[in-house]
């Protein structure tokens, strides 16, 4: 269906409440919008067909609208299909409306995420408004918080804009929880749809005026105990602070509690929880008095099952809190604090007037969006603005169209402006990150030169060691010596064959087992190649190589997979194969 932008919510508001179809759960209903992808129930075949929702008319827009009030056009294998409103719950199937506030909620981070949550049959997922806009920034009253715009007038214009009414639950996190979401639920009250919150950013003690918490809201809180929204605060308080925060006379409020889990949750964090967690929110709020258990326990399990232990709070009635904890908990241990952003450097001013129109699009669209296609889009709005104005411009609604339209090209002008800084600070970011990589590849090959100085080495796993100097030469002059173990339990026995660089420097030693029990091979012969496994055990001595290149001592080798030594005195301590590391050890002179 070709994307018509004057259906965009901003520019047709939502005065209506809108039609419901059948979900893919049994007895919950999903709401129905213009673009969406549905099912239709063709009576004579008795099956479901894919079709798309074209038309819902109200009674503002009624002079171009192709249908009659009450009426639903679906388009579909058998062309047109008109149904009544009241048809729909019988005649129409289709996934639960996901309304994802976009900032603060991850959609750049965990896009992926929305993005498989989409494809499922369950859901569909709606970004709404865009991260780092001209709204994109704390209110008055907050620390750096500046005038409107700000993510309290964004959240009211989600409001205004009508997009409650075509939403079945929300997901918001971060600053989208911490603000938006309340100016949300002062609008809309008992009325407001459940909502999934990442960071549990409405439970907070925030600055400003006390959050309006309304007493039937359906909330369910993802909290990690690793998100800098803990600060200081041992499990204990944190879970105590957020748990005060929400009204004693609620009793569908349930938090989640992942002690691993960070600001931006780990993708697989996301993806194994919000799935159950939203269906949990959904049930809630369609049987208030019911409790759903299968649901949140299926997100406490989900994550369970990817090594993430949780522990669940829920409220079993006003103000009757319980607890449940899937797996053994980890110790608990602080929060990291936020790492302080890279400076970005300052931008070239915009070229046009930027606007703070909020669009909603699919995550399928969201995800393939750049600076240039935002701008297409805000050409696309201009070109319908004009050709609403030259087709109706007598018509009294309109003016109020095409006025729309100007502001949703501004606020599409904002977005491509807002997506290129995005793409600059990801830029700067990324060379950051290579800049403190090399610095590290740095300060370890400034580590290895002086390990070289001070004759000492230290293995992969941080340990250290040191050889005990021999005869001058002894490696260098001997071409290829030979160490022999005795046979392991098995009846296999392991070769260690020393290869020294021609001009001498670092010697290296392959252990490989070999598959029968004869003498150790002489010096110049080829080393031994055996997929054979390096059996387990200790070994109290290997004796040392001796200017002949023949030394024999005995025991049995530890690990599972062949150990590369390096070494250059003539002495080899067992510990040093029992590490199974790989050590570089250089030259030194010997007293």
């Amino acid at each position: 269906m070709q994307l018509v932008l004057q259906r965009q919510p901003y520019v047709r508001h939502q005065t209506e409440a809108l039609p419901k179809a059948q979900s893919r759960v049994e007895g919950l209903l999903a709401t129905v919008a213009e673009g969406d992808s549905v099912e239709f129930w063709h009576t004579s075949t008795h099956s479901w067909i894919p079709g798309i929702v074209e038309e819902i008319p109200q009674h503002n827009d009624l002079a171009i609208s192709q249908c009659a009030p009450g009426e639903v056009t679906v388009a579909c294998d058998l062309g047109q299909v008109k149904l009544a409103a009241t048809e729909c719950p019988a005649l129409l199937r289709k996934g639960f409306r996901i309304s994802l506030i976009a900032p603060g909620g991850g959609a750049d981070g965990n896009g992926p995420v929305y993005l498989e949550l989409a494809q499922l049959p369950e859901f569909q997922v709606d970004v709404i408004g865009r991260k780092s806009t001209l709204y994109d920034q704390y209110p008055e009253g907050w620390p750096g918080g500046r005038e409107p715009p700000n993510l309290a007038s964004y959240g009211r214009e989600v409001l205004d804009i009508g997009i409650p009414a075509r939403t079945d639950c929300w997901v918001c996190g971060s600053r989208g929880g911490q603000v938006s979401l309340p100016a949300i639920w002062e609008g809309l009250g008992n009325n407001t749809p459940p909502a999934v919150v990442l960071n549990g950013g409405c439970a907070m003690n925030l600055p400003g005026s006390p959050t309006r918490w309304p007493r039937e809201a359906v909330t369910i809180m993802l909290l990690g105990g690793q998100d800098w929204f803990r600060g200081s605060q041992s499990m204990g308080e944190y879970l105590g602070g957020t748990v005060r925060c929400v009204p004693s006379d609620n009793r569908t409020t349930a938090l989640l509690y992942v002690p691993e889990m960070k600001h931006m949750p780990q993708p697989e964090v996301l993806k194994a929880a919000l799935g159950p967690l939203i269906l949990a929110a959904l049930q809630w709020k369609h049987s208030p008095n019911k409790l759903p258990m299968k649901e949140l326990s299926d997100a406490g399990g989900a994550l369970l099952a990817i090594g993430f232990p949780s522990r669940l709070l829920f409220t079993g009635g006003p103000g009757q809190w319980q607890e449940m904890t899937f797996g053994q908990q980890p110790p608990d241990l602080p929060a990291k604090p936020l790492s302080p952003r890279n400076p970005r450097p300052p931008r070239a001013p915009p070229a046009v007037e930027l606007g703070t129109a909020p669009a909603v699009f699919p995550i399928e669209m969201v995800m393939d969006l750049t600076p240039e296609k935002h701008r297409e889009l805000a050409d696309q709005a201009l070109s319908e603005a004009t050709a609403i104005a030259s087709s109706f411009g007598a018509e009294p609604w309109a003016g109020t169209v095409r006025k729309r339209l100007l502001e949703l090209a501004a606020g599409q002008e904002g977005d491509a402006y807002a997506c290129e800084g995005d793409l600059e600070g990801k830029r700067i970011d990324e060379l950051k990150k290579q800049q403190k990589e090399q610095q590290q590849q740095l300060q370890l090959q400034q580590q290895q030169q002086q390990a070289r100085l001070s004759g000492t080495f230290s293995g992969q796993m941080g340990r250290q060691s040191s050889l005990h100097a021999g005869t001058p030469g002894t490696i260098a002059n001997t071409a290829h010596p030979t160490v022999r173990v005795a046979p392991s339990p098995q009846g296999q026995q392991i070769h260690y064959r020393p290869t020294v660089p021609a001009a001498g420097g670092v010697a290296r030693v392959v252990v490989r087992p070999s598959q029968h029990h004869e003498a150790a091979p002489t010096a110049g012969a080829p080393p031994y190649r055996s997929a054979a496994p390096v059996y387990s055990g200790q070994v109290p001595n290997l004796g040392q190589v001796g200017p002949g290149g023949a030394s024999t001592g005995y025991g049995q080798l530890q690990g599972a997979r062949p150990t590369q030594l390096s070494y250059q005195h003539h002495q080899l301590q067992p510990q040093h194969l029992q590490q199974q590391q790989q050590y570089s050890v250089h030259p030194q002179a010997a007293p």
